[in-house]
């Protein structure tokens, strides 16, 4: 309220603040009503400032020429070492005798994979960083089987050196033990300069887009979508900026200071990044200090927190004692700070949820991150990811809370301020019956925001799409954190793409292991609340990668989610089951995989026996990140006879239904 001098408002003060109505944008606030998962931002801003947002990293390929070898051998992608065919206790790897890299704090990166990453836990490889110059080994560590996350893809692994001077020539090695099938497919330097630069523009972006989603980062890889694609697809427009820099002069007016954060405790990057919300502060690095201070930006230091912690456990027991009383438990954010530095990061900053990083499988850890599941509400969500996707997804669903798998999303702040209003589009109707094998195939990991925002957009535009029924596993989540790019693929989908929920329903989650029924319950319900206002009907549902689904879910679901046409199961083979006499659950005949023949084996394996007196139905789920692609699709239902007819899964579903007396379209 302006309060007038003698009761009235002087002429040229009334034209004053007329004129500042329309100079000054209009800033609103994060809302987040009850019953609603994830929050809402203002209404995005038509035109962005658009910038590039990515590292300066030198990486070298390892079957390249820069790289030499003392054993194993090219294939495809990379450089392999398998047991019993290659020399033991050799260099794999070693070179590239660069002196490129800038003197000081830097962090060499080892991308490789392991085949299995359970049988024991025995050291796989030993990586190092030598300064070739002079001879100084820089850093070392020692890389065991159980390290690596995932078994049959990369893990990207890190080890932070400094170099003592410029001009000095690296090498990078990997030394193979002999105990596993290993293959590296890149060794490479981030510049610490550079990672300190996502760091405060991922908390620039953060801050500004808050009160208005003005700021857009392209920070795209190998799997991204394209700089300007989903400012198209939202009808907005941008203005490209060169001097990223350029807007922090932009936008200063909206910026009190600094945090700084520690890099010997390189976790108080996420204490800061759930600091800078309340203190309009941006994320700094003390390299960046005497820019930041100076003029034009002259930023005050407003909390510096190097030195005040000796632990990355100290860190995170500070935020649980000291800040997480006074969040909103709703949301708890998971960044590991030396991998995630700009993407969702800038989405934690501007809603100032707590940020953590805390391992479920390490002691002291586990028990902290008890403590902050334990105090969430039912129908919470973790964002981001987890340090083991099993160990990790399987502890918050102990709790009752699902994981929204998000931590590679780059502009979340954007896509939440689009319009909520999302028009989706009514089933086709379904075919006849008959004595046929029903096939429908499903592309996974819809329940992951990145994945949505960027490959399945770049697979989107797949020539083939719309040729053979599909269907796209998305996020119901979506409805909040992206109810733009929601409203995109319904208006742009056509009668072959069948939008259903990714895992386990609003999340992803382990049901079976739910610790209550009222939870699930809830689960159940919520889920069925957000799939019918985003147009969802079938659920893929998730009891780990190979799990089936307890009776008592299935009851569930089949009780509280009405809306729902059926599940799929991930115990492949396993049939089908209807729960409650009203809802058809059934077991993927595939469900993870990775290429065309992987399909028509699956294929072969579920017709096996059918003598074609009833029908029969496959479901094959196939998963994205290996160049599966509508055309792969497309060329297995080419290769099936006319025995088989190629249906949507909700179809397959209704035909379920058909086959088994049930309501073909419950509502």
């Amino acid at each position: 309220m302006i309060t007038p001098i003698n009761g009235t408002v002087r002429p040229l003060t009334a034209f004053l603040l007329l004129i500042q109505l329309f100079i000054t944008p209009a800033m609103a606030q994060i809302t987040w009503p009850a019953g609603q998962l994830l929050p809402s931002f203002p209404a995005t801003a038509q035109t962005q400032d658009l910038f590039i947002l990515r590292e300066t990293s030198s990486r070298w390929e390892a079957e390249g020429p820069s790289l030499s070898h003392k054993t194993g051998r090219l294939e495809t992608d990379g450089w392999l070492c398998q047991t019993g065919i290659d020399a033991a206790d050799e260099h794999m790897i070693y070179g590239p005798y660069d002196a490129s890299i800038p003197a000081g704090p830097n962090v060499a990166e080892f991308r490789m994979k392991v085949d299995n990453n359970t049988a024991n836990d025995d050291p796989v490889v030993d990586v190092d960083v030598r300064n070739a110059t002079n001879g100084q080994l820089l850093a070392s560590r020692t890389i065991t089987r159980r390290q690596f996350s995932i078994a049959g893809d990369y893990v990207n692994f890190t080890l932070p050196f400094t170099l003592p001077a410029n001009n000095q020539s690296i090498e990078l090695r990997v030394y193979w033990r002999g105990t596993s099938y290993t293959k590296v497919d890149w060794v490479g330097v981030q510049q610490n300069a550079s990672s300190a630069e996502m760091y405060l523009f991922a908390s620039l972006k953060g801050i500004v887009n808050r009160t208005q989603p003005r700021l857009f980062s392209y920070e795209g890889d190998a799997f991204a979508e394209g700089q300007y694609t989903w400012l198209r697809s939202l009808g907005l427009s941008w203005s490209e900026t060169s001097d990223k820099w350029s807007l922090i002069s932009k936008y200063r007016s909206e910026i009190s200071g600094l945090i700084v954060y520690d890099p010997a405790q390189i976790h108080t990057v996420n204490l800061a990044t759930m600091l800078a919300k309340d203190r309009k502060a941006l994320i700094a690095s003390p390299l960046l200090l005497s820019r930041l201070t100076a003029a034009p930006y002259n930023l005050p230091i407003l909390v510096d927190l190097r030195g005040q912690f000796s632990s990355k456990l100290q860190v995170y027991q500070s935020i649980y004692n000291n800040y997480w009383p006074s969040l909103d438990h709703r949301v708890l954010i998971g960044l590991n700070p030396e991998i995630h530095k700009a993407a969702l990061r800038e989405y934690a900053v501007a809603t100032g949820l707590a940020t953590i990083w805390l391992d479920p499988n390490v002691a002291g850890e586990s028990e902290l991150l008890n403590s902050f599941l334990g105090s969430m509400p039912a129908g919470s969500n973790y964002m981001g990811w987890w340090q083991d996707e099993g160990s990790g997804v399987e502890r918050a669903s102990r709790y009752g809370v699902a994981t929204v798998a998000s931590d590679w999303a780059t502009n979340l702040t954007v896509h939440s301020g689009m319009p909520r209003t999302v028009n989706t589009k009514p089933m086709p109707a379904k075919p006849a019956l008959q004595n046929k094998m029903y096939v429908a195939f499903i592309l996974s990991d819809g329940d992951n925001l990145q994945y949505v925002e960027h490959l399945m957009r770049k697979l989107w535009d797949n020539p083939d799409r719309g040729t053979v029924p599909i269907g796209w596993t998305i996020s119901p989540a979506m409805l909040d954190a992206m109810p733009g790019a929601l409203n995109y693929y319904w208006q742009s989908s056509t009668n072959n793409d069948n939008l259903i929920s990714g895992p386990s329903g609003y999340g992803y989650a382990y049901p079976n292991s739910w610790p209550d029924q009222a939870r699930l319950n809830l689960f159940a319900s919520k889920t069925d609340e957000y799939n019918r206002r985003a147009g969802l009907r079938v659920i893929t549902i998730w009891n780990t990668i190979t799990g089936g689904i307890n009776q008592n879910v299935g009851q569930a679901f089949a009780a509280n989610a009405p809306y729902t046409l059926g599940l799929t199961a991930q115990n492949t083979g396993g049939g089908l089951t209807i729960y409650n006499n009203s809802l058809p659950g059934m077991a993927l005949s595939c469900n993870y995989c990775t290429n065309e023949q992987a399909m028509k084996d699956h294929i072969t394996s579920a017709s096996a026996g059918w003598n074609g007196t009833s029908p029969r139905f496959i479901i094959i789920q196939a998963q994205p990140w290996q160049n599966v692609t509508p055309t792969s699709f497309k060329n297995v239902a080419n290769s099936l006879n006319a025995n088989y007819v190629v249906v949507r899964p909700d179809h397959i579903f209704q035909l379920i239904r058909e086959a088994n007396g049930l309501p073909v379209n419950p509502q």
